[in-house]
């Protein structure tokens, strides 16, 4: 069955994911509150959960990212501070960031997911006609007016 091709780079839709928007269109708006997403993107019509287990991904690309920062601390700590490690410090900035940066970036790994999961599985016909369903009128037309 013949795929939906992406228009856009994944550079361009990891971007739209980091800064939490649609990485197949740019809106902003997937998160009604915080932690409580909508079913699908409000210009597009992209669905967000495409199927079972889909937000595991997302988890998994917080958790990494968290890994990251916390091995930044640690180096940077060790690097500022020796050859007397202020261990203390080091702990205390490694569990604000292991308990704050989580929650606080906790939407942007799922736009930043769903950019990733695009790239590795684009869109199939049935899907991308699923999403035009439901797809903001507004946004419908402007990219009729983009298309040759």
């Amino acid at each position: 069955m013949a795929r939906h091709r992406l228009t856009t780079s994944f550079f361009h839709m990891a971007l739209r994911g980091v800064t939490g928007g649609c990485p197949r269109c740019g809106s902003h708006g997937w998160f009604r509150r915080w932690f409580h997403r909508k079913e699908r993107c409000p210009g597009c019509g992209y669905k967000a959960e495409r199927q079972d287990g889909y937000m595991l991904g997302a988890m998994t690309m917080n958790v990494i990212i968290t890994f990251f920062l916390l091995a930044l601390v640690i180096i940077i700590g060790t690097v500022v501070s020796y050859p007397d490690l202020n261990v203390a410090v080091m702990i205390t900035v490694g569990l604000a960031v292991a308990i704050v940066w989580p929650f606080f970036f906790y939407p942007n790994t799922y736009t930043l997911w769903a950019a990733v999961d695009l790239l590795m599985h684009p869109l199939e016909p049935e899907e991308v006609a699923d999403a035009e369903a439901h797809a903001d009128p507004a946004w419908l037309a402007a990219q009729a007016r983009r298309s040759p």
